[in-house]
């Protein structure tokens, strides 16, 4: 059981964490994030020298196990960097962990594309407001976006049309990408 739990994702074991109460996907959750868990607390073992380790990492583990059962969990590298980051701000007190506003749009605009995948209406307007969206941006963001996902070139193949080194597309595509996100999150927040 617990090698079928490695491969699931982490939105299905939080999932199953928090319905099925299974404490196994819980810890194999918990076992993925611990690297992360000791460096997020490295630094404040250097600045406290009388913080302790066997008292710290029970108490942040079970906080993090309470707050699996009761908190929305978007991306789990945030949701652990946050706890931690609230217990030693306060050990006493139990801050809730808020997704930040990229991780909530970009889960937003994950679930509109999922939607749109079994309704027409959602996919036209969706198809209308990326179209609007790529308008929006400038010829050259344009002409990479549109080249790259829609034509399906390569970075080679756009470095050879422009001049350009490969790396230098890739760069350029990856701040038109940002700009397109940005052009959606913006129309979003505008209707």
């Amino acid at each position: 059981m617990y090698q079928q739990l490695r491969n699931l994702s982490d939105k299905e074991l939080i999932s199953r964490a928090r319905k099925l109460k299974d404490r196994e996907a819980e810890g194999v959750l918990l076992e993925r994030y611990s690297h992360l868990l000791v460096a997020v607390c490295l630094p404040s073992f250097r600045n406290n020298p009388g913080t302790n380790p066997q008292t710290l990492f029970p108490s942040l583990l079970q906080r993090l196990s309470n707050s699996l059962k009761t908190q929305t969990i978007q991306k789990a590298n945030e949701w652990i960097h946050q706890t931690i980051k609230s217990y030693f701000a306060n050990p006493e007190k139990q801050v809730p962990y808020y997704p930040s506003r990229d991780a909530r749009d970009q889960l937003h605009t994950e679930n509109r594309v999922e939607k749109a995948a079994t309704n027409t209406i959602e996919k036209q307007a969706l198809i209308a407001q990326v179209q609007k969206a790529l308008s929006g941006l400038s010829t050259e963001d344009r002409f990479l976006v549109e080249q790259f996902y829609l034509e399906n070139q390569t970075f080679t193949g756009l470095a050879a049309q422009k001049g350009y080194t490969t790396e230098k597309v890739r760069q350029l595509l990856k701040k038109a990408k940002s700009r397109l996100a940005m052009q959606l999150t913006n129309q979003t927040y505008v209707r």
